[in-house]
């Protein structure tokens, strides 16, 4: 799978591909930008964020098991929390093997 040739377009001569989405582009980064100024939790350690807009496909699992690996490697204890795609279990949930299944959580 290859990048659309508009994204190697030069910037000071776009083309036609480009300026067409250059507005959702617009509304993407306003959204982005108001969701990264809202105020919340402080979880009181650090936090990486692996995702994106894309459901599947882009290499997000891969590069989760690589920082995991790494930082492993470094005598971190690193976690993993995923929103769980397809979960029926609505809310947090401490997930328990025991009780829960994967089609669950």
């Amino acid at each position: 799978m290859r990048p659309p040739r508009f994204w190697s377009d030069p910037p000071d001569r776009p083309g036609l591909a480009a300026r067409a989405l250059a507005p959702l582009g617009a509304i993407y980064a306003a959204g982005t930008a108001r969701r990264v100024a809202r105020r919340g939790m402080c979880p009181g350690v650090p936090v990486i964020c692996v995702g994106n807009i894309n459901v599947g496909g882009t290499g997000k699992t891969p590069v989760v098991i690589d920082l995991l690996m790494r930082l492993i490697g470094r005598g971190r204890h690193p976690h993993v929390i995923s929103r769980g795609y397809g979960a029926r279990v609505r809310g947090v949930v401490t997930v328990d093997p025991a009780a829960h299944g994967a089609d669950e959580v």
